[in-house]
């Protein structure tokens, strides 16, 4: 078995003093790395012109399996989804919404948007949204399920 010790040490002792601690002079100008600034050639320089279009669709783009939209108003009556409330390791504090029974592991937005579209929902998915609880997993989902002037049933299923 090992006995630690504390041993003192002083900053005047020379003889252990730290074997980084070296001179200055002692170190050669061939031992510093220095920047060498690669050669321009006009044939390795990429121009914006040359960039070829992105072969995947852009949220939004007529297509797309989503929306994104910069008019909130046109969604204001969505409802939001975020993938805590799905989420089986949260529980109802947590930001859990749904029963235990139905409550999956590790909810993604994206499986939301797909299950939605499934369902044929109006869908619009922000990515960069987070519900505050779970900042870790990002996206928000907004449906619309509730039509024209339809209003929503009430707790006991009473309109």
């Amino acid at each position: 078995m090992s006995h630690p010790r504390i041993e003192e040490v002083e900053d005047s002792d020379l003889e252990a003093s730290d074997p980084s601690e070296g001179d200055i002079d002692d170190f050669s100008d061939n031992d510093i790395m220095r920047r060498v600034e690669p050669k321009s050639s006009a044939a390795s320089q990429i121009k914006p012109a040359n960039i070829p279009p992105a072969a995947a669709p852009r949220p939004g783009a007529p297509g797309s399996e989503f929306q994104t939209t910069n008019d909130a108003k046109q969604y204001a009556d969505f409802q939001c989804l975020y993938p805590v409330y799905f989420d089986a390791r949260r529980t109802r504090a947590e930001g859990r919404r749904v029963p235990k029974s139905l409550a999956v592991e590790n909810p993604i937005a994206r499986e939301i948007v797909k299950a939605c579209a499934a369902l044929r929902l109006p869908t619009l998915f922000e990515p960069a949204k987070f519900h505050p609880k779970d900042w870790a997993n990002p996206g928000r989902v907004k449906i619309r399920i509730r039509f024209g002037g339809e209003s929503g049933r009430g707790r006991d299923g009473a309109q």
